[in-house]
């Protein structure tokens, strides 16, 4: 009966997590920035679609809750080339599984621009501007600034997470004989300290990201070895509006909005020729395109080949185990240059 009652719940509270997502409207967001180029080669090879699978280091930033579902300890790294070469984007972090299916993890994710000019105040307040063509057609072309910078200056956005994630594991009776599905519910907090400069200005913010999935096995439900595994993910990121704060004489601030993520995956084995293939799909609102899809093909737990479609792009990656090394890569295509991404872990 508790089990019953404590499944209705979740379903209460998922239809009205649902019902939160559509019924809201998507705003622009500015601040904060840098956090949404993504974390870790293989959620960025499968269309950033990672919400309800999140099963590596990189789960505090895609769904705080899968951190608790690494059955090991992890220590994770990635280095990203952002278009063409003028963004430099790292990661690192430790996921420790602890006692009672609980798991913690820290992580550091850093962004470096280079290259950026600097104008004195006088050029920003009084900015002269000349003809720059004589095509009446090309309107934003028209102008451009004639004043030129005084130097160049490099700047840097820091992001640092502490996540705490526990797993729970229950059995749904169904009131059927021998019919119990054992379902797993993990549920993550993050808590985020986050740095921007520019120049000699400093913002600063405080946030708090939510998430959790729901986990069982299809192959449980229709009593049928040969079906495979099913997740939904939910991920509330920035629940209170984190508002970054700058050092700046009017002390200015900037919010960055509350937004969804909500997906769903399958896993589909293939036992007869040792391979298993993952459909994922995610929904993320605050986003011109909110909709991504990934998949990716493993084989004898290897070898895996992604492909996803993301921000109508698309991105495709590669991977390959050696127990305890994994190697991750993903390239996503832009029009700005396409990115590279190498990620690396070793579980333990």
């Amino acid at each position: 009966m508790k089990n019953e009652m404590f499944f209705y719940s979740l379903v209460c509270i998922f239809l009205l997590f649902i019902s939160k997502i559509y019924a809201q409207e998507p705003e622009p967001q500015y601040a904060g920035a840098f956090l949404e180029l993504g974390i870790g080669a293989r959620g960025m090879a499968m269309g950033e679609a990672y919400v309800s699978v999140a099963d590596d280091g990189s789960a505090f930033y895609w769904n705080p809750a899968g951190a608790a579902t690494l059955r090991r300890s992890e220590v994770s790294g990635m280095y990203a080339s952002l278009f063409k070469g003028l963004v430099k984007q790292f990661h690192i972090g430790l996921t420790r599984s602890l006692y009672r299916d609980v798991a913690v993890s820290v992580n550091w994710i850093r962004l470096n621009v280079q290259g950026n000019p600097r104008l004195d105040s006088l050029a920003l307040n009084n900015p002269r501007v000349v003809k720059a063509t004589d095509d009446p057609f090309n309107f934003w072309n028209q102008f451009a600034l004639t004043q030129q910078a005084s130097g160049f200056v490099n700047s840097h956005d820091d992001a640092f997470f502490i996540t705490l994630a526990k797993q729970n594991k229950i059995n749904i009776d169904f009131g059927w004989q021998y019919f119990v599905i054992p379902v797993t519910i993990p549920i993550g907090l993050n808590v985020k300290l986050i740095r921007q400069n520019l120049f000699d200005k400093h913002g600063s913010a405080l946030g708090v990201d939510l998430g959790t999935m729901f986990k069982f096995g299809l192959d449980d439900l229709m009593d049928n070895n040969n079906l495979g595994k099913i997740s939904f993910g939910l991920a509330i990121k920035d629940i209170w509006n984190t508002k970054v704060n700058w050092d700046t004489d009017s002390l200015h601030s900037n919010k960055i909005d509350r937004s969804w993520n909500i997906g769903g995956s399958y896993l589909q084995p293939f036992s007869s020729v040792g391979g298993k293939l993952l459909v994922a799909y995610s929904y993320r609102t605050n986003i011109n395109s909110p909709h991504k899809l990934g998949f990716e093909y493993t084989y004898y737990e290897r070898l895996a080949i992604r492909f996803g479609l993301s921000n109508e792009k698309v991105t495709a990656g590669i991977g390959l185990k050696i127990s305890p090394f994994y190697l991750d890569y993903a390239f996503r295509s832009h029009e700005l240059g396409g990115s590279h991404r190498i990620s690396t872990s070793i579980r333990f």
